[in-house]
């Protein structure tokens, strides 16, 4: 893909109020979006996010109630609740066990490693679950951005009761917790679609210090 094509692709992204329930995005689309969520940075690796795709009719419907009766949350194809893990006592056990896995290494070799983790794990507190929390921004970023350049539309939300969420999606008894949400689908008949994008300039925004 040209340069053009990617800033034109994010040009033309903008958060959707409207989407049209007729229009379904393709299973393939979603899972690279999904795959793009999978393969986002994280601080330390943790990767302290599940990704929830809902699709159950019901479940939306109660999940539109807790987010003050927007359509987008019924309309759109699907629904991707990003939620983040409760239990951070478990994260670097958990890395440290896919480390030795993956790249073959023994619970010696990766001593060094647990040590660095144990220790930026420490420093986290008070503020542990904000840290944690905030991990899923990137990975929602990561599938807003896939998501445009496959030419899907989408919306990243706020606008819910998380407790309500999470009670809805029975995530307290999993240990997670909902940071944030993605509708992705396609745009139906928007006021927005048309507006110009309000943005400041480049210069406003980027500072290169030589």
């Amino acid at each position: 893909m040209k340069k053009e094509e990617i800033i034109e692709a994010l040009n033309k992204r903008y958060a959707v109020k409207t989407f049209d329930k007729s229009k379904k995005v393709s299973e393939e689309d979603l899972k690279t979006i999904l795959e793009s969520g999978r393969l986002a940075p994280s601080s330390l690796g943790l990767e302290p996010w599940k990704f929830i795709v809902v699709k159950n009719e019901e479940l939306r419907a109660k999940m539109r109630a807790a987010s003050y009766d927007q359509t987008k949350v019924t309309d759109a194809s699907y629904l991707i609740v990003v939620a983040y893990r409760t239990d951070s006592e478990k994260l670097v056990s958990e890395i440290l066990e896919r480390t030795a896995k993956i790249q073959n290494r023994t619970k010696e070799e990766l001593a060094p490693l647990q040590q660095m983790l144990d220790g930026a794990m420490s420093r986290q507190e008070p503020g542990k679950t904000s840290w944690i929390k905030a991990q899923g921004y990137i990975a929602l970023g990561m599938m807003i951005e896939t998501a445009s350049l496959l030419n899907v539309d989408n919306c990243p939300m706020e606008g819910f009761d998380p407790a309500q969420i999470d009670t809805i999606l029975g995530l307290k008894e999993k240990n997670l917790s909902t940071a944030t949400i993605l509708a992705i689908g396609y745009r139906g008949l928007d006021a927005y679609a048309s507006k110009p994008k309000v943005r400041r300039s480049y210069d406003e925004v980027v500072e290169v210090v030589d």
